[in-house]
């Protein structure tokens, strides 16, 4: 899986300046890719203007990635939600039919809401709580059913990347700089909730695999190794050799265990040989400590 192999393929990578889209255009290029990497400055998916420009400019042949979105840590609300859908419609309307050979859409787990069942599969469904969660389900149909994306489009539902260059934006990045300034963490609960996070090296290599190999529909994105959250932050502290302080409020609407049934997954990728997150946490602490 790690080994994405060299290919003469063409790739557009919208929202590239992005933790994930940055680290992505990276490793595509690294295995022989010809990537295009699109920034809100080279195009600002909310301006249908500024799609319909770059659109007009990649040759037909190619694929495209999603990257471009609002994240929920950032802000949440119905500005935000119409601006999430905003850039998923106007890539929709704006493509040329047969522009492309394979769309991948970086969704999210939120799509399931706050009280799923699990393990949560692909057959699990849709009960979105916030409106992030719900851009990104709308986003999902919006793609499904364009005229003009007419080739297979994979929508990966990702519970969680994290990794070195996340800067904070990731949960995982944002819990590990509070522990290593001292600050005090809030979690919701007992710290017993349930939890996959991913480490970016392996969702790069997956999307990798799609662009070879294409799928139209739904994935989860996991380990399929969920871990309670106090173990997880423990598991920092130590690596930081910092003390961990915690406050822990009454549980709140995102204290549900997250366990995933990754039978698709595998059927679909291959198999998956994924990064602990413990050697996943010493690279995010090392980058933090250097």
């Amino acid at each position: 899986m790690k080994d994405f192999g060299v290919q003469n393929t063409r790739v557009a990578v919208f929202g590239a300046a992005g933790f994930i889209g940055s680290v992505l255009v990276e490793a595509l290029g690294r295995a022989g890719w010809s990537v295009t990497p699109l920034t809100r400055r080279e195009c600002d998916m909310v301006d249908p203007g500024a799609v319909e420009r770059t659109l007009a400019a990649i040759e037909p042949g190619g694929s495209a990635v999603l990257c471009a979105c609002i994240s929920r840590t950032q802000r949440d609300g119905f500005e935000v939600f119409q601006d999430n859908v905003a850039m998923v419609e106007n890539f929709a309307r704006l493509a040329r039919p047969g522009q492309f050979q394979s769309v991948v859409y970086l969704s999210s787990t939120d799509v399931y809401g706050n009280s799923p069942t699990c393990p949560v599969s692909e057959k699990t469904l849709p009960a979105p709580d916030g409106y992030y969660g719900l851009a990104k389900y709308v986003c999902e149909r919006i793609l499904a059913n364009s005229a003009a994306v007419d080739c297979p489009v994979s929508s990966l539902r990702l519970p969680g990347i994290f990794g070195p260059t996340d800067n904070g934006r990731s949960i995982l990045g944002m819990f590990a700089r509070k522990i290593a300034a001292g600050d005090t963490v809030r979690i919701f609960g007992d710290g017993g909730t349930l939890r996959d996070f991913v480490f970016v090296d392996d969702l790069c290599a997956i999307v990798a695999a799609l662009l070879k190999r294409p799928h139209n529909g739904v994935l989860n994105i996991a380990t399929g190794a969920s871990r309670r959250l106090i173990d997880i932050l423990n598991l920092l502290a130590k690596r930081l050799n910092c003390e961990l302080r915690l406050k822990m409020e009454p549980p709140g609407e995102r204290s549900n265990d997250l366990v995933f049934d990754l039978t698709k997954l595998r059927r679909v990728v291959g198999p998956l040989d994924l990064t602990p997150i413990e050697d996943g946490l010493d690279r995010l602490v090392n980058f933090l400590k250097n």
